[in-house]
């Protein structure tokens, strides 16, 4: 497999140096006889491109991507948003309503209590990088099936590629079961359960939290989202 992988790499890099910057979709598909995502990384992600041109290929993909279900229903998928460079990233579940009608994270009720919980960690909203971990809003504000998370990944692995935080906040429990590693089955993560712990993800520490729906309902636990962001901070000193 590796043989091929190498050979795949050798075929872009002789367009690339050609002066092609796209390829024809049915041309990569026969190179790998399915979804071309992982060659397009390849392609995409090389040192000569900066930061900005990384993600304006990225979350062209993702206004693109029709890979699952999701793409039927939606109105807009949601990229991420905020600073490129940003030392602290959020990361969520799936966009709500009021993200799938504007094509933004977090602009909702939600979003302006984790607007406030960034302000409260001394930020502003455009100092750090907040995504969710599915790009299209679930029928219903139902939470993603595992099949979604796991199609949709790639997009939330690059997106942390290129920010390259110092530590990511995960907002509930689709969040922190994929970036575990997706273990297990989703309805048996609790995430008051392991939210006040931390684990890493590609050695970036990632620090669980309740998602801000959850806090809306469940006032009471704010305290224990604020001692969550509080060890965020620890870790960005």
């Amino acid at each position: 497999m590796g043989r091929e992988i190498d050979h795949i790499v050798e075929i872009l890099n002789f367009y690339k140096t050609l002066g092609f910057h796209e390829l024809p979709q049915n041309f990569i598909q026969s190179l790998v006889g399915q979804s071309c995502v992982s060659v397009s990384h390849l392609y995409h992600n090389d040192s000569s491109k900066n930061p900005e041109s990384l993600m304006e290929i990225l979350n062209k993909e993702i206004k693109q991507c029709k890979k699952c279900p999701l793409s039927n229903s939606r109105k807009n998928p949601v990229c991420g948003e905020g600073n490129i460079n940003a030392k602290l990233m959020f990361v969520g579940e799936a966009p709500g309503v009021d993200e799938d009608l504007q094509g933004r994270p977090f602009v909702g009720e939600a979003g302006k209590l984790l607007t406030s919980l960034i302000e409260k960690m001394d930020f502003k909203r455009e100092d750090v990088y907040i995504t969710n971990t599915v790009k299209c809003h679930p029928p219903m504000n139902r939470d993603p099936f595992e099949s979604e998370i796991s199609t949709c990944f790639g997009y939330l692995k690059r997106e942390i590629e290129i920010i390259s935080p110092q530590v990511i906040i995960s907002l509930g429990k689709v969040a922190t079961y994929t970036l575990m590693g997706m273990n297990g089955k989703l309805k048996d993560l609790h995430i008051s359960k392991l939210r006040g712990k931390v684990f890493f993800y590609n050695q970036i520490p990632v620090v669980p939290t309740f998602h801000p729906a959850y806090l809306l309902r469940n006032k009471k636990d704010k305290w224990l989202t604020w001692e969550d962001a509080q060890e965020a901070l620890r870790r960005l000193r």
